[in-house]
């Protein structure tokens, strides 16, 4: 231990160098070289965002202009093909990168950002490009956002560490990355500013970084721009709201919307558990998945790829669907961005977001204008709101939707409808779900980004990586002197007691048998029954270390015997209170040096 201190102490006074040189031999204050690196940042995710397109555009234009052209001259229900050979250009990808390519990666990303002290590959801006290209130009039902985001944070470590940054400033590059992605796929600079801060950083504003995080945004929507156009990615959409009365439908918009935000939320993992519980292949199951999601494409097709160009015609209101086919759409999107990434292709979850709420708006904007005529509802209106205000509900980051919003239709007449229904859709989504698309994953594994980095270092270590299998037992109808011959053969100072079918009866330690080792003639009298702690604390092996500290702190015991969770008698093992601490300052440590390491 003494020598992996050692190594840590001398990789924190290295750590610094290049931003030491800086500083202090080029004498630039800290403000200018952070100016610096958001410009890098912002300047690189900006490019980054133009290639990106330009793989989604020559990929789609292959699977869809030339090869399903040609497919579908046979015969239209080879569709679900092409979405299969997606799934199969991802087998070498996540053969050679395992764990870090398929499924929705923004849980991984966050875990990266604030436990693991920012360290996200150079390599990943790579591969999150081609395999989320693949994914979704072969009609996965995905979106790009998620892919931009983690490409554009990937950018931000890899410049950070390469100046050796501290672990504070790794992140707000990392946020810069994020915002500048977002700002660059939508031409939205203030949007990608609200993401990066309520969504990667996780609501942890500081004026400092703003500042950084802004400079970065904007400077991708500037590349941005100067590559494609500074029209908004869904063109200039028009906004109007003829009636006073129309808020109090946009409030009903947002409670409807928050509670199938929740359906899309707990479909979503529904599906992912199911996949993650298939006994088949890892390697099939995308491929699986991308042929269901082409037999829903068979239904409508529509239902395949990030559904932009549909959503751009709800949105100007000149769609030739029916308010029931619509209605139809958003069941299949739900379960085709379901059944993508929970199968483990490639892609996010944003793009479906907008896609889905703007359906549910509309179709409401439809039934609204059935119902009151003399209020002049466009549905298409309705639409805009809602697809901020599911973006909203299902990611629980209302100003992201909001500032959105209004710079997709630079028109102030939309923030009052879009307020409202993005923070009822929010309130209604939290009450019914607490945890949203991106965290849910996080809270499955103990981990709550807003209770800090240490204690969620307890969190994210289950009991069965620390417990100890390999134990000394004793049977509850074993005499004194039985248990006394075996002591001086045995290191352990706590034996579990069971009966004569294994069952867990209790624990015996030192401390219970310091009284009668002062007694004499007693030992072929006493047995082990009758020594034993039978009221037991227990833990489970899927519990986490946070839980093991917590248990241990109400008897003020040292040890916690571990059980089946399916059979609370079956044991398992024990654990220590000493190897909890000592996996926790493991992990600490490691963490450091994860720091460091490229």
């Amino acid at each position: 231990m003494t020598n992996l201190t050692e190594i840590v102490r001398k990789s924190r006074l290295n750590r610094h160098s290049r931003f030491r040189f800086l500083r202090r031999k080029l004498k630039i204050t800290e403000l200018n070289i952070q100016l610096f690196m958001a410009c890098l940042v912002g300047i690189g995710a900006g490019f980054a965002s133009v290639f990106f397109k330009y793989v989604l555009h020559q990929l789609h234009y292959f699977f869809f202009g030339v090869l399903y052209s040609w497919l579908s001259t046979y015969s239209i229900f080879l569709l679900p093909i092409i979405p299969m050979i997606g799934a199969v250009l991802l087998i070498p990808y996540s053969l050679r990168y395992p764990g870090e390519i398929n499924g929705y990666g923004m849980p991984r990303f966050l875990i990266a950002v604030h436990l693991r002290g920012g360290l996200i590959r150079t390599r990943a801006i790579l591969i999150k490009i081609f395999t989320a290209a693949i994914t979704i130009s072969s009609g996965g039902s995905a979106g790009v956002e998620g892919p931009i985001v983690q490409i554009g944070g990937a950018i931000g470590s890899s410049i950070g560490r390469f100046f050796m940054m501290g672990t504070q400033r790794l992140r707000v590059l990392i946020a810069c990355g994020s915002a500048a992605g977002i700002a660059a796929q939508f031409n939205a600079p203030l949007a990608g500013v609200l993401f990066a801060h309520e969504i990667v950083m996780v609501g942890g504003f500081q004026l400092q970084s703003f500042g950084v995080i802004v400079i970065s945004s904007g400077l991708a929507t500037a590349v941005n721009r100067a590559y494609y156009t500074s029209d908004p990615v869904f063109g200039f959409l028009r906004y109007n709201i003829d009636s006073n009365y129309e808020y109090g439908l946009y409030i009903l918009l947002g409670l409807l919307i928050g509670v199938l935000a929740v359906v899309f939320i707990r479909m979503f993992f529904k599906i992912g558990d199911f996949f993650a519980n298939l006994k088949i292949n890892d390697q099939l199951k995308p491929i699986i998945g991308a042929f269901m999601v082409g037999v829903l494409g068979l239904v409508h097709f529509d239902v395949l790829g990030d559904g932009y160009k549909v959503l751009g015609e709800v949105l100007s209101s000149e769609t030739s669907m029916t308010a029931g086919v619509i209605l139809l759409l958003v069941f299949l999107k739900m379960l085709a961005t379901s059944i993508t990434l929970g199968s483990g292709n490639v892609g996010g979850v944003f793009g479906p977001s907008l896609f889905l709420g703007a359906m549910i708006g509309y179709v409401f904007g439809w039934v609204c204008q059935s119902l009151f005529p003399q209020l002049g509802i466009s549905p298409g209106s309705y639409a805009l709101v809602g697809m901020g205000a599911f973006l909203a509900a299902a990611t629980h980051a209302p100003m992201t939707s909001i500032f959105l919003l209004f710079e997709l239709t630079n028109n102030y007449q939309i923030i009052i409808p879009i307020m409202f229904a993005s923070v009822l859709g929010v309130m209604v989504s939290r009450k019914l779900c607490p945890d949203s698309l991106d965290s849910m994953e996080l809270s499955r594994q103990g981990i709550n980004l807003h209770s800090g980095g240490e204690s969620n270092i307890l969190n994210s270590i289950t009991v069965s990586s620390v417990m100890i299998k390999d134990i000394e037992t004793v049977y509850e109808d074993m005499t004194f002197e039985e248990f006394m011959r075996i002591i001086p053969l045995s290191r352990s100072q706590y034996y579990p007691v069971l009966d004569r079918k294994d069952n867990l009866y209790g624990v015996v330690s030192f401390q219970d048998i310091r009284e009668i080792l002062q007694e004499t003639g007693l030992e072929h009298l006493v047995i082990m029954r009758e020594l034993a702690e039978t009221e037991l604390i227990k833990l489970f092996p899927h519990d986490n270390l946070s839980t093991a500290m917590q248990k241990f702190g109400i008897k003020d015991i040292e040890v916690i015997p571990v059980v089946d969770s399916s059979d609370q008698e079956k044991l398992l093992g024990i654990i220590k209170r000493k190897d909890v601490i000592d996996a926790y300052n493991k992990a600490v440590i490691m963490r450091d040096l994860e720091n460091h390491q490229e």
